[in-house]
C-alpha cells in the first residue's frame, strides 16, 4: 500500500476517534515526563561565545506534547536513573517514561505510543583496543567471542534494556565480563567511562556517541567557562562497531503506567503525535541526531515507520 493510500485512511480513523467520546472523559489535569539526565553546558565565560546546547530525544517530545496538549494540565518534567523512573511507571504514579525501549515484558505493566525507530545498538570501544575485538568478515564484532577471550572488560548501565535480543544475551554472559553501573542518564556516562579508560567497551546506539561528539566540539569551539555533564570528557577517540546478529532497529516510545490514569494518558499522547505535523516534526528532530553513516542505513525505513504507517499504542480500545 502506498503512502497515498494510506494517509487519508489514517488521519480519517483518527478524526473518527477523536470525535467518538467527549474531550472531558480523556482529561488528564496533571502528568510527569520522565527523562534522563540531559546534557547541558555551563554559561560561558565572560567574552566568550555562547555554545548550543544539544538535546536529547526525550526533551523535544516533552517540549511538543505540552505546547500541543489540548486540555489544561500541569506538566512537570523530572530527571531520573532508568532504575527510579521505570519503578515510577510499574508503582502506577502519575508519571509518563519518554522514550523507553518497548519490550513484552514492559508492556505486561505499561501501555506505549511507539515515536522512534532506532538504529541497533553497536560496540562501543577505545580506538587503541579496537585490534583486541574478535570481528567477523563483514566487520561485525563477536560479543560471544569478546567474552571467551577475556581480553576486554564491559561496562553496561544497570536495569536498561538493550532489546529483548539482547537483553537475553547479556543475561547469558559469564561473570566478572561485564560491569553494571546506575547512571543518571541512560548511558552517555559509559562513553566517558571507556575514553578515560575505566572499562574497555560498552553498548550504545550511534546517534548517543554523535551527539556527545558534536557536545564536546561545541564547548572547545566556544570557549565555555565550563561543561556539565558528558561534554567535560572528549570521547573523540571512541569508534562504533555493529554487533554480529543484531542488525535490526529497535522501537521506542512513551511509557505509562497499565492502570485508568495512564489509559487516558497514552489515548491523549496518540492524539496529539498522530498528526501529520507532528509526525514529521519527530522525524526531523530524531533524523538529526543520527551520524551521516547511520542515515544512509536505516533512513527510508525511519521515513516509512513515521509516514506509512499508523505507529503502535498499547492502549486498549
Amino acid at each position: 500500500m502506498n503512502r497515498r493510500s494510506l494517509l487519508p485512511s489514517f488521519l480519517a480513523c483518527f478524526a473518527l476517534g477523536a470525535l467518538s467520546a467527549p474531550v472531558t472523559a480523556w482529561a488528564v489535569d496533571r502528568i510527569t515526563w520522565l527523562m534522563p539526565e540531559v546534557d547541558t553546558v555551563a554559561p560561558p565565560s565572560p567574552g566568550a561565545a555562547s555554545v548550543p546546547v544539544r538535546r536529547g530525544l526525550a526533551q523535544p517530545l516533552s517540549d511538543y506534547l505540552t505546547a500541543n496538549w489540548g486540555t489544561p494540565a500541569k506538566h512537570e518534567v523530572l530527571i531520573a536513573n532508568v532504575k527510579r523512573s521505570w519503578r515510577m511507571v510499574e508503582d502506577g504514579e502519575q508519571a509518563c517514561h519518554l522514550g523507553v525501549l518497548r519490550t513484552p515484558e514492559r508492556e505486561a505493566v505499561a501501555y506505549f505510543f511507539d515515536t522512534h525507530l532506532i538504529p541497533p545498538h553497536q560496540l562501543m570501544v577505545r580506538r587503541s583496543a579496537l585490534p583486541k575485538v574478535p570481528r567477523l568478515p563483514d566487520g561485525d564484532a563477536d560479543l560471544e567471542k569478546i567474552w571467551a577471550d577475556k581480553q576486554l572488560r564491559g561496562a553496561i548501565v544497570a536495569g536498561r534494556s538493550y532489546g529483548r535480543a539482547l537483553d537475553a544475551l547479556l543475561a547469558k554472559r559469564p561473570a566478572g565480563v561485564i560491569d553494571e553501573y546506575t547512571t543518571s542518564d541512560f548511558g552517555g556516562n559509559m562513553l566517558s567511562m571507556i575514553a578515560v579508560g575505566r572499562a574497555d567497551y560498552t553498548i550504545e546506539f550511534d546517534f548517543v556517541l554523535a551527539n556527545q561528539q558534536e557536545l564536546r566540539a561545541a564547548v572547545v569551539a566556544g570557549n565555555a567557562g565550563g561543561a556539565s555533564g558528558n561534554g567535560k570528557v572528549s570521547t573523540a577517540d571512541l569508534v562504533s562497531v555493529p554487533i554480529e546478529g543484531f542488525s535490526s532497529p529497535v522501537i521506542s516510545g512513551i511509557a505509562c503506567p497499565r492502570n485508568a490514569w495512564g489509559k487516558r494518558t497514552i489515548e491523549q499522547v496518540e492524539r496529539v503525535l498522530s498528526t501529520p505535523q507532528a509526525r514529521q516534526f519527530m522525524r526531523d528532530e530524531f533524523i538529526s541526531h543520527l551520524s551521516p553513516e547511520a542515515q544512509a542505513r536505516y533512513g527510508s525505513r525511519i521515513d516509512a515507520f513515521y509516514f506509512y504507517a499508523k505507529p503502535a499504542t498499547g492502549a486498549p480500545k
